[in-house]
């Protein structure tokens, strides 16, 4: 899925999917968002960055699996 980068008062913003958010419970099912969710947002790679969800003041981990027997944690 493709989404414009948009302005929001000068600041780069790019929205993600309600209905994705709303299968993870982060967003209610009237598709209201949360005043006190908190997102994580980390760069990866050049043009490449990662969306968490901090649930209770973490950020979750996540392992890629890159092979057979390796796992890379982010």
């Amino acid at each position: 899925m493709f989404r414009k980068l948009c302005n929001r008062e000068g600041t780069p913003t790019v929205s993600l999917d309600k209905d994705d958010l709303r299968l993870d419970g982060i967003v209610g099912t009237d598709g209201t968002v949360p005043d006190e969710q908190e997102m994580h947002v980390q760069r990866v790679a050049p043009g490449a960055y990662l969306v968490r969800a901090v649930e209770e003041g973490t950020v979750p981990e996540i392992a890629v699996r890159v092979d057979d027997e390796e796992e890379l944690a982010l």
